[in-house]
């Protein structure tokens, strides 16, 4: 297995582990079969040029230059960018010579003043579906005395969806919401830092679950132990109930609430996409309250149960050829991806079930990132053991959650076309000898899409199996994030043949999967996005975008043994706007320019001209043919529109190099928001300047003296107020960012 593995990457088979492991696991990007070059020059008048260069076997070269201006409440100036490209050759591959090509990975586009303001509507429609009060959901408040410091005060606010199956209060609404106020905190918003932590408190109360059930009651069935001991079923722990902080417990909650005791089969059970959203949300938030200790221990306690119990760490994997460990992400914690259909630990529900709208790359590689940066040795006491008794540590951590990135992508790639679409439910059959075997060798794309080599079928939720439907249209601004925030990592993915063998002809990735959403639009509209105006000239309606992927259109390529049935209507909200989140990736035959020209198109689809975009409930609703203000549409058109809005930012540097927190963009927040730090530090300013302008032992002397102070008074402040988490945050960028303060001059000390 490992010669055959070996062979497949042109690779000798002497000391067969040691070649794989540097080859691929655990060396730096620089000694990969592929070499990655990068130029970026930023300005303060936010003109950008990055130039990036990925060596091969051919040569091709892209540059993309872009100008934007920040857009204002009352004034907004539209994207405009240019492109070149090169030619490139085919690419070749010998045994024993070897030549070099360039391919480039450009940086990633996003929309003008219409995608802008179709955000900012679509965020007023989002944010009038939360309620406060927690009580709603049937759960108690959590008690203030084991929260971090943060949450103590705030008021719980939940997510109220509606229609199907997600009635009521359920993790995937809650997930979103954390998920977008996260990211938005972490531009700055405290509007969104208050918004998103009253939705975490209301997670962890929910993660307790209700009275008259064992607390905390998080993923688990209804005994004690079910969700805090790794050998209970379901396999995996969904909550961490103590803690060195001596806070509350953390983890995952079931999928909806309140929870009916008499059907409380239902409800048991968390969902694995609620859950990811949600712990990316609270590592957002982290972020922008300055990586508070408490804080950050809450949060690891959430990312060790998402990785139990939705990715079955530390025992639920197969082992491909070259002995390479594979987890595929779960369904919720008593189902989905490789839970066996017998046994101690049974499915419940329909095994070898899998949904590639869940697949969540960006999450995972950010989970790892945060794990890795901030871990302490104490952490290594929340962490499951492997069922045998031995202990786990954080390389066992980080190495399922880089395998539930190799992982998906080949799942992806065997249920989705050519056009982009994918299939909502796909199969993943990869039996062990015994269902009480949890992990052996396996491949479990063997057989996908079906479920099995005799093409059995899967489904949940009320979408289709092989469908591209509701479940599936998710995969799209999934693997958008992916690409705006891990660009060079998402280029860089081995495809794995049926059998566990690199497949060395194979070309997948984050941008050429969006690129073939890119295309279809582009080859099968009636009306060309890229030109302003050209599309919707002498109708409000999009008909001419709808032939794409409208099944009555039947336009080619949606269906293909991968989706090997009818698509839904892409006329509903929750099919259309995922996929214009695709735009974000550039395609060289369109260029920059017109790819945030399409962006643009589809954001004139809506009319919000009667919209408030401060409380939507004193407005009017928006006008336009795809502009359905419920719940499931709207969370697809928030989520896609602040990603095309440039609203993502890369917390943590890449653990590929040395992962560095960069705070150098907060100086410049410093004095747009001089007025709310004056009001507890007088003429702060007046003190930054002199920092900068005196020497190094005198700058770090006030920058110490500076936070001190700002602490003094942040302890002294309510910690329900906003100017307080403001200020807390100011502190530790004062006190850390020398090098954004000093300059350039100084980035070589090790302040």
């Amino acid at each position: 297995g490992w010669r055959a593995c070996l062979l497949g990457l042109g690779l000798s088979s002497a000391d067969p582990a040691r070649q794989l492991e540097d080859h691929y696991w655990q060396t730096p990007l620089t000694t990969h079969p592929w070499t990655w070059t990068s130029t970026s020059t930023v300005t303060w008048t936010w003109t950008s040029t990055s130039t990036q260069t990925h060596t091969d076997s051919s040569t091709s070269t892209s540059t993309l230059t872009e100008t934007t201006s920040t857009r204002t409440t009352s004034t907004a100036t539209t994207t405009t960018a240019t492109t070149t490209t090169a030619t490139s050759t085919t690419k070749t591959f010998t045994t024993s010579t070897s030549s070099t090509s360039t391919s480039t990975t450009g940086p990633h586009v996003f929309g003008g003043a219409a995608t802008q303001e179709a955000f900012a509507g679509w965020l007023s429609v989002w944010r009038s579906m939360y309620n406060v009060g927690l009580w709603k959901t049937g759960v108690a408040d959590p008690w203030e005395s084991v929260l971090p410091n943060n949450l103590k005060g705030v008021w719980p606010q939940v997510v109220f969806s509606s229609g199907g199956v997600a009635s009521g209060v359920v993790t995937e609404g809650m997930g979103y919401g954390i998920m977008m106020e996260g990211f938005l905190a972490a531009k700055g918003d405290n509007k969104a830092l208050d918004l998103g932590l009253a939705l975490t408190k209301s997670w962890l109360g929910m993660v307790n679950g209700p009275d008259g059930l064992p607390h905390p009651f998080a993923g688990g069935a209804n005994f004690n132990f079910s969700a805090t001991k790794v050998d209970a079923w379901p396999y995996g722990v969904s909550a961490v109930e103590w803690s060195h902080r001596k806070l509350g417990a953390a983890g995952l909650p079931a999928w909806k609430f309140p929870i009916k005791k008499d059907e409380i089969d239902t409800y048991m059970g968390t969902a694995t996409d609620g859950d990811q959203d949600a712990l990316l949300g609270m590592i957002y938030l982290a972020g922008a309250l300055g990586y508070p200790d408490d804080f950050v221990d809450m949060v690891m306690r959430t990312l060790i149960s998402f990785t139990s119990a939705d990715l079955g760490f530390p025992d639920l994997y197969r082992t491909l050829p070259c002995g390479r460990k594979i987890f595929v992400p779960k369904l919720g914690s008593m189902w989905g991806g490789l839970t066996p259909p017998g046994g101690k630990y049974k499915t419940k529900q329909e095994p070898w079930c899998y949904s590639p709208g869940y697949f969540a790359p960006a999450h995972y590689r950010t989970f790892r990132d945060f794990a890795k940066r901030f871990w302490k040795k104490e952490f290594d006491d929340y962490l499951p053991k492997r069922l045998g008794g031995s202990d786990t540590g954080l390389s066992d951590l980080v190495e399922a959650l880089n395998s539930a990135v190799v992982s998906g992508y080949n799942i992806l790639y065997y249920s989705s076309c050519s056009s982009g679409s994918v299939s909502n439910w796909v199969g993943v059959e990869a039996p062990c000898a015994s269902n009480d075997t949890l992990n052996c060798p396996g491949v479990p794309w063997k057989f996908t899409p079906w479920v099995g080599a005799h093409g059995g079928k899967c489904a949940q939720s009320g979408t289709e199996f092989g469908s591209y439907g509701a479940d599936a249209s998710r995969a799209a601004w999934r693997i958008a994030m992916d690409y705006v925030l891990f660009r060079e990592e998402s280029a860089d993915i081995i495809i794995y043949d049926r059998d566990g063998i690199p497949d060395r002809s194979a070309s997948f990735g984050a941008q050429s999967y969006l690129n073939r959403i890119v295309v279809q639009y582009k080859s099968k509209s009636w009306c060309d996005g890229g030109v302003p105006g050209d599309c919707m000239k002498w109708t409000t309606s999009p008909f001419q975008l709808a032939h794409a992927f409208d099944p009555k259109y039947s336009p080619p390529d949606v269906n293909c043994s991968a989706v090997p049935f009818r698509q839904e209507s892409w006329w509903a909200g929750f099919m259309a706007y995922p996929t214009f989140s695709a735009f974000v990736a550039p395609y060289d035959e369109i260029g920059a320019a017109q790819m945030s020209n399409w962006m643009d198109t589809f954001s004139r689809i809506c009319n919000f001209s009667a919209v408030n975009f401060t409380d939507f409930k004193s407005g009017g609703l928006p006008e336009g043919k795809i502009c359905l203000t419920s719940y499931f549409e709207a969370s697809q058109a928030v989520i896609s529109t602040m990603i095309m809005s440039n609203k993502l930012t890369k917390l943590l540097g890449s653990t590929r190099e040395s992962p560095v927190v960069n705070l150098g963009n907060e100086v410049t927040m410093l004095s747009q928001r001089r007025e709310q730090l004056d009001q507890v530090w007088p003429n702060s300013f007046g003190t930054v300047r002199q920092v900068v302008s005196g020497g190094m032992a005198q700058a770090l002397g006030a920058l110490a003296g500076a936070a001190a102070l700002v602490g003094f008074v942040v302890k002294r402040a309510s910690a329900r107020a906003s100017t307080s988490r403001v200020l807390e945050r100011k502190s530790v960028e004062l006190a850390l960012d020398t090098r954004g303060l000093l300059g350039e001059d100084h980035q070589t000390d090790n302040a």
